[in-house]
């Protein structure tokens, strides 16, 4: 099990350090602790239209148990979904959506 989770640190890494990679064009992650003593903000106000988010990417496990197999990533790119599994690279034909561990959105354009 710690191997899975030094991989999904590693792809995780990865994901946020190459948002262009994903097909994003204003996609910037915002990872950042808010201390529990922190002032309370109010949410941004986007005035070119209501907050519509898309899937980009998720994290899945392939495998008969958490101790058995290991985790991939599928991340949509240019319309179709591509599966990041170790060093093969690939069009997923059906990607396994419902067994997603994780889930990435990206603000969409579209409205």
């Amino acid at each position: 099990m710690e191997h899975g989770l030094l991989f999904i640190t590693h792809l995780l890494d990865w994901i946020f350090s190459h948002p262009d990679e994903i097909n994003s064009d204003d996609f910037t992650p915002a990872l950042s602790a808010t201390p529990a003593n922190a002032p309370t903000v109010s949410e941004p106000t986007f005035s070119d239209g209501p907050p519509v988010y898309e899937l980009a990417a998720f994290i899945s496990h392939m495998g008969t148990s958490t101790n058995v197999g290991h985790y991939v990533c599928h991340i949509k790119r240019d319309g179709r979904w591509v599966i990041y599994n170790d060093e093969k690279v690939a069009v997923s034909e059906n990607p396994p959506f419902e067994l997603g561990y994780l889930y990435l959105y990206r603000r969409s354009s579209r409205n």
